[in-house]
C-alpha cells in the first residue's frame, strides 16, 4: 500500500520524515523531541528526507524510498544488467571456454600429438586446480584494489597463456602453461559475485550470478560447437586442429581486457552509463539491509577483525562442504563429456555436435532457478532439489552403463546432470555471500567457499580414466553419490543451517533506524539542502 507522507521540519536543525506507530503520550508531532522519542522506543519504517513543499509517496511493504522513485531505481538495475553483468558474463564465458576446451583439444589430436597417456592427461587437468586452489584467497582484492584494473589484468593474463598452449611441444609444458592458467582465472572468477555485490542488493543478486555462472554452460556448448567448425577447418589447413582451437578460443580474451579497462566501473558512482541522478540513486538503494551507513566503509584496506570473523563463522564452512561435492561434477564433466560421447561410438566431429545441447539446457535451468530463488528469497530448498535432479542423471547415466544399454539412455541422462549441478553451483555461491554482512566477509566467505570447494576437482579429473570406457560407470556413479551427498545427506546439514539462519533472524525481525544529528557520517538528500543518516541494527539472513 502506498501512503502519501507529508513532510516534518526541524528548525535550523534537519529535516526528515518518519513513518511509525504513534502512542498516545507521544510529545507533538514535527517537535525534535517527538524524532528523539520515536527513534528511541520505536521499531520505525524509514522514510528518508524530501522535498518540505512537496509530499512524497512512500511503500513500506516494497521498501520504495522518498529520496528516489522505484521507476528510477528499476532503471538502474535494467543498466546494471545490460552493460555490466552481460558484460562479465562474457567474460567468464571466455575464461571457461579457456579452461574446458582442454576436453575437445583432447579429441582433436592433442593427446596423440603430444602422446599423453591417461594418467598424463589427468594430471594436465590437476595442474590447474593445483593452482587455481592455491590463489583461491584473492577474491579478497576485490575489496581492495581498483576492479576495472584488477580484472582487466586478469582477463589480459588467461588470455595470454589460453593462447599460448597452441605452442606446447610436451606433457611438461603444457602442465606448466594450465599451472599458469589456473592463477589468472583464480583471481577472476570466484571474486566476481562480490564484485557484482556492489552493485545489487541481496534479494537481486542470485539471478545476477546466474547471468554470470550461467555463462559456463553458454561457453561450454560453444565450445564444442566452435570445437567442431575449427576442427572441421584445421583438417585442411597445415596447423594441427587442436593448436588452431587453443589459438582461436584464447586471443580473444587478449583483445577484449583493453576494453574491460575501460567499461568497468569500480563502484556504482563511476558508471559511464549512468547519469549524475541515476549514480546517485545507485548509491542510495544500496543503503537498504547494509550494516553501517557506509557500506563501502572498507573498501581500499583489509579489515583484519571482519576477516577473522567470517574464518570462524560455521555458515561458510558448511556451504563451502556443499560445494566441494558439487565441483567433483562441475569440474569434470565439461572436460570429459566429448571423450564420453565420443566413446559411445559416435565420430570426433558428432562428439563436439553433441557436447553442446545439454548446456544449452543447463543455460536455460540455471536462468529459471535464480530468477525464483530471488523471488522467493529461498536458497536451500533449490539447492537441495538441483542436487537431487543432478545425482538421478548421473544414476541413470551409470545403471545404462551397467546394464549395456544404448548410448541415447547415457546421452539423456547428461541433461538432468548438468542442469542441476549448474543450478546448485550458482546458488551456493550465491547463499555465501547474502549471508555475509560487509564486503570484507563476503570475501572472506568466496575464498573459503572456493579454497575447500576446490579440492572437489581433484577427484572429478580422475574418475573417467580409458580403461573404464565406453561407459565409464565408477566415474558416472562416484558424480551420483557427491551430488546426493548435496542433496538427502547435506540436506540435513542444510536445513539445521536455516533453523539457526531462522533463530537469527526472529530474535532480530525488524531493522531499527536511528536519527542523527549533525554533520558527521551523513549525506546530502537530492531533494533539497539537510542531512540524514541510517544505522541499521540487525542484518536479517536469507534462507
Amino acid at each position: 500500500m502506498v501512503s502519501k507522507v507529508a513532510s516534518m521540519v526541524v528548525p535550523d536543525e534537519l529535516e526528515m520524515q518518519k513513518v511509525s506507530r504513534r502512542p498516545t503520550d507521544a510529545p507533538e508531532v514535527g517537535s525534535r523531541d517527538s524524532l528523539d522519542e520515536l527513534a528511541r522506543s520505536h521499531t520505525m519504517e524509514k522514510v528518508p528526507f524530501a522535498n518540505p513543499n512537496s509530499s512524497v509517496d512512500y511503500d513500506p511493504d516494497s521498501g520504495a524510498s522518498a529520496l528516489y522513485s522505484s521507476e528510477e531505481e528499476q532503471t538502474v538495475i535494467k543498466k546494471f544488467d545490460r552493460h555490466l553483468v552481460l558484460f562479465i558474463a562474457f567474460l567468464y564465458m571466455l575464461g571457461f571456454l579457456d579452461r574446458s576446451n582442454i576436453g575437445n583439444a583432447k579429441i582433436a589430436g592433442m593427446s596423440d600429438d603430444l602422446q599423453l597417456s591417461s594418467s598424463q592427461y589427468e594430471w594436465t587437468l590437476r595442474s590447474f586446480y593445483f593452482t587455481y586452489v592455491l590463489f583461491e584467497w584473492m577474491p579478497i582484492l576485490y575489496t581492495v584494489l581498483p576492479p576495472s584494473t584488477y580484472i582487466a589484468l586478469c582477463v589480459l593474463t588467461w588470455g595470454a597463456t589460453a593462447s599460448l598452449q597452441a605452442l606446447a611441444t610436451s606433457y611438461a609444458s603444457l602442465c606448466f602453461l594450465r599451472a599458469l592458467l589456473g592463477i589468472s582465472e583464480a583471481a577472476f572468477g570466484p571474486g566476481v559475485p562480490v564484485f557484482l555485490a556492489f552493485f545489487y542488493k541481496r534479494d537481486e543478486l542470485a539471478f545476477r550470478i546466474g547471468l554470470f555462472i550461467s555463462a559456463a554452460p553458454l561457453a561450454t556448448s560453444f565450445a564444442s560447437s566452435l570445437a567442431w567448425a575449427i576442427t572441421k577447418l584445421g583438417q585442411s589447413l597445415l596447423i594441427a586442429p587442436w593448436r588452431l582451437l587453443f589459438l582461436a578460443e584464447g586471443f580473444p580474451s587478449v583483445l577484449v581486457s583493453v576494453l574491460a579497462f575501460s567499461w568497468i566501473p569500480n563502484s556504482p558512482s563511476e558508471a559511464k552509463y549512468l547519469s549524475k541522478r541515476e549514480r546517485r540513486v545507485a548509491e542510495l538503494r544500496l543503503r537498504e539491509g547494509k550494516p553501517t551507513a557506509h557500506h563501502e566503509s572498507g573498501r581500499g584496506r583489509f579489515r583484519w577483525r571482519e576477516i577473522g570473523q567470517a574464518l570462524k563463522d560455521p555458515k561458510c564452512y558448511l556451504t563451502a562442504a556443499m560445494f566441494c561435492s558439487c565441483n567433483v561434477a562441475f569440474s569434470s564433466l565439461p572436460v570429459f563429456l566429448p571423450t564420453i560421447i565420443n566413446d559411445m561410438g559416435y565420430s570426433t566431429l558428432s562428439s563436439q555436435a553433441l557436447s553442446a545441447p545439454p548446456y544449452l539446457v543447463a543455460f536455460v535451468a540455471v536462468l529459471l532457478t535464480t530468477f525464483y530463488s530471488d523471488r522467493y528469497k529461498s536458497r536451500s530448498l533449490f539447492i537441495c532439489f538441483h542436487a537431487f535432479l543432478a545425482s538421478s542423471g548421473y544414476a541413470m547415466i551409470a545403471v545404462a552403463g551397467i546394464f549395456e544399454a544404448g548410448p541415447m539412455w547415457r546421452y539423456w541422462g547428461v541433461y538432468p546432470a548438468a542442469s542441476g549441478f549448474f543450478s546448485a553451483v550458482t546458488l551456493l555461491i550465491t547463499w555465501t555471500i547474502n549471508n555475509q554482512e560487509s564486503d570484507t566477509k563476503k570475501g572472506t566467505g568466496v575464498a573459503i567457499l572456493n579454497i575447500i570447494g576446490q579440492l572437489g576437482p581433484f577427484i572429478g579429473t580422475a574418475l573417467y580414466p580409458e580403461s573404464d570406457k565406453p561407459y565409464y560407470v565408477r566415474g558416472m556413479a562416484a558424480c551420483a553419490g557427491f551430488m546426493l551427498l548435496v542433496g538427502p545427506v547435506l540436506a540435513g546439514l542444510s536445513l539445521w543451517l536455516r533453523k539457526i539462519l531462522q533463530r537469527q533472524n526472529k530474535s532480530t525481525e525488524a531493522t531499527t533506524y536511528s536519527v542523527v544529528y549533525g554533520e558527521d557520517d551523513s549525506d546530502e538528500s537530492p531533494y533539497g539542502e539537510g542531512k540524514v543518516v541510517d544505522h541499521p541494527k540487525t542484518f536479517l539472513y536469507i534462507l
